[in-house]
């Protein structure tokens, strides 16, 4: 099933219960995202229901950039709901019963010539189709799994790269550590010594006498 019919659904079921959507200041398109709890973008959503409007699921009032309107157009909910039972199917399952079929005409007592023409035409389509098909499903695969390894080699470089910043952060604090570590291992007479030595100056040299 296509991921926007879910929204769909919603929104068809929404203004069905609801009514339409009225918005004198043009954002009737933003409150039906809302009212609906759509989570995803903005354009996103404003997509579904141009798409819709298009499809003519919906009727719309627009002038300019903004919409007044949204409302359910007259075959609506029924076409939506064509569409829902068309992606509901089961492929594989419809594709087995037909290629029954043909085997089956194709294998009567009774078929004619044309009949069995027939059926192998159909045959070729059949297996045509479910060529594409898994085609379709191996590039979706190889897709899945390109961005799975793309994800985990940048997980990778992140772990690394918060790492090497952790263990810089720890260097560059170590100077810091040791030296109020030993600071405090001083006593009392010891530390003022210590801040007297760092503070006392050098006598400055005297001058030479000048000879008399």
């Amino acid at each position: 099933m296509p991921r926007d019919q879910g929204v769909r659904t919603r929104i068809v079921e929404y203004l069905t219960e609801h009514g339409a959507i009225d918005d004198p200041s043009g954002k009737a398109t933003s409150t039906l995202k809302q009212a609906i709890g759509y989570e995803g973008t903005d354009a996103g959503f404003t997509q579904v229901v141009a798409a819709m409007s298009k499809a003519g699921l919906l009727d719309r009032s627009i002038k300019g950039k903004r919409t007044y309107r949204i409302a359910n157009s007259a075959n609506g909910k029924t076409a939506l709901h064509g569409e829902a039972v068309a992606e509901a199917m089961d492929y594989d399952e419809l594709a087995a019963a037909l290629l029954a079929r043909v085997t089956r005409a194709a294998t009567a007592p009774e078929a004619t010539a044309d009949s069995t023409a027939w059926a192998r035409r159909r045959l070729e389509q059949l297996e045509a189709r479910n060529t594409a098909l898994q085609r379709d499903v191996a590039r979706a695969n190889a897709e899945t799994e390109a961005v799975v390894v793309e994800r985990d080699a940048l997980k990778a470089q992140l772990d690394a790269a918060q790492h090497n910043l952790e263990l810089l952060t720890d260097r560059l604090k170590e100077p810091a550590r040791h030296q109020v570590r030993a600071a405090d291992r001083l006593g009392p007479d010891e530390q003022t010594l210590l801040h007297q030595l760092r503070h006392r100056r050098e006598p400055r040299a005297k001058s030479p006498e000048r000879a008399s």
